[in-house]
């Protein structure tokens, strides 16, 4: 039974290992979730799902099983921005319907839709299913959320915004503490601040194919932009270890025993989610800040072998542009037959990104600033959506003056990953990837 006045959900690989690291470190029973899809389940999702491990369905049931016999709820994502009109084709939506039913014959209580007819479909036909509202029906405002409250919904996933607007969460958890409505936030994607490109990549990442990658653009345009402007990495809403108190204070003085945390991410390696977990149980993390958010390092992605040489994995730097290819196992591009080979192996090479250290210790403090005064909705963040050299009467440095202190990287490095990526993205808006 959870002894925490806060709850958290764990991204799940389907990795048997996370429930050992459950056992070492939840003291406090307080991860009471886990969260994740099948590859090959037909469905989209809010990941590519070509990263997402693969997984029988007996294997499956077995997992669930597992979760059960441990007290941990299953949540199943069927969570893209988009379902591309499929719940109401007369065969597919007949079919996703059949799903929902198998998974709820194996044992799954808990599924995340954003699929308003759904949701309604779902509530109707099994009285004890759990419904989790997902980040891409970004629930932005009050009236969003007692909208979907009144749709039926059991729990919010609130947009990224509202993790650091600490009087309007105190405000939203005081209204809600005698309701039956759960609320969480995601404490560690790195998503940018009021990403204006999130639901082209929400949209996007949802019609991808499990058995085949397709390049990326927004991904590559948003590591861009925080290895350009690193403040970037700082604005994003993203809630350390050390922090985690805050929200638990929040939750103890509003009174409200139904908030939690959702900890990221489902297509990473055991390595990296053995990291998030201990360091979100024992809320305290030295090292960098980046091995434990979402940041798109090739090494944390779960379904890609890091032992092979070459543009894959580099052993050091940069490689050159001629060397090797990507690892065996690497899900094969989309249109690969199409795609300049050289093309390939330049945007491969975009996802190992150079090593910029993120001192989480020194970010003690950091956090303040927000919890007592948080004016970002009427700010403009210098060195970040204000570029070098722009000015506003409103711009706001607090970031990007904590990023000279806390952030350190090689600027020659840099320069060269810049470089490469600056051509991998030109390459993909002008389609130049392609032969002929």
């Amino acid at each position: 039974m959870n002894q925490d006045s806060i709850s958290f959900d764990l991204g799940c690989n389907f990795d048997y290992k996370l429930f050992d690291f459950v056992d070492e470190y939840d003291k406090k029973h307080s991860i009471t979730s886990f969260f994740g899809k099948l590859k090959h389940d037909g469905l989209p999702g809010g990941r590519t799902a070509s990263i997402v491990p693969d997984f029988t369905m007996d294997q499956f049931a077995d997992y669930i099983k597992e979760c059960k016999k441990r007290n941990i709820t299953f949540n199943y994502l069927i969570n893209p921005l988009s379902m591309d009109q499929n719940e109401v084709d007369p065969v597919v939506g007949k079919q996703i319907r059949d799903f929902i039913h198998t998974l709820y014959d194996m044992g799954v209580r808990a599924l995340t839709l954003n699929s308003p007819i759904l949701i309604k479909y779902v509530k109707r036909e099994f009285k004890d299913m759990f419904v989790t509202l997902g980040l891409y029906a970004y629930p932005t405002t009050i009236q969003h959320i007692e909208y979907w409250r009144n749709w039926g919904v059991d729990e919010i996933t609130l947009d990224h915004g509202f993790n650091r607007k600490f009087d309007v969460l105190r405000n939203l958890l005081a209204q809600y503490k005698d309701s039956d409505l759960h609320l969480r936030v995601i404490a560690n994607n790195l998503c940018l601040r009021e990403c204006p490109f999130r639901l082209a990549h929400g949209c996007f990442v949802g019609h991808s194919d499990p058995d085949k990658f397709t390049m990326d653009y927004s991904l590559v345009n948003c590591a861009y932009k925080k290895v350009t402007h690193p403040a970037a990495i700082l604005t994003a809403e993203f809630i350390r270890p050390e922090d985690v108190h805050y929200y638990r204070e929040l939750a103890e003085e509003t009174g409200n025993k139904n908030f939690s945390i959702k900890l990221i991410d489902r297509t990473r390696t055991t390595e990296f989610l053995h990291r998030v977990v201990k360091g979100y149980m024992e809320e305290s993390y030295d090292g960098n800040l980046l091995d434990i958010v979402n940041w798109p390092q090739a090494k944390t992605i779960a379904t890609l072998p890091m032992n092979a040489k070459g543009a894959g994995a580099p052993p050091a730097g940069m490689p050159p542009m001629g060397a090797g290819g990507p690892p065996a196992d690497v899900p094969p591009m989309r249109w690969v037959e199409k795609l300049k080979p050289e093309a390939m192996m330049a945007y491969g090479r975009t996802m190992h990104l150079p090593k910029l250290f993120v001192d989480n210790k020194k970010l003690d403090g950091f956090l303040e600033h927000f919890v007592k005064n948080n004016n970002c909705a009427n700010s403009l963040c210098a060195s970040d959506i204000l570029e070098d050299g722009q000015s506003a009467p409103n711009a706001c440095a607090y970031c990007s003056s904590w990023a000279k202190k806390v952030i350190s990287y090689d600027e020659a490095e840099v320069a060269q990953w810049k470089e490469l990526c600056g051509s991998v993205l030109k390459n993909i808006e002008d389609i130049s990837i392609y032969k002929g």
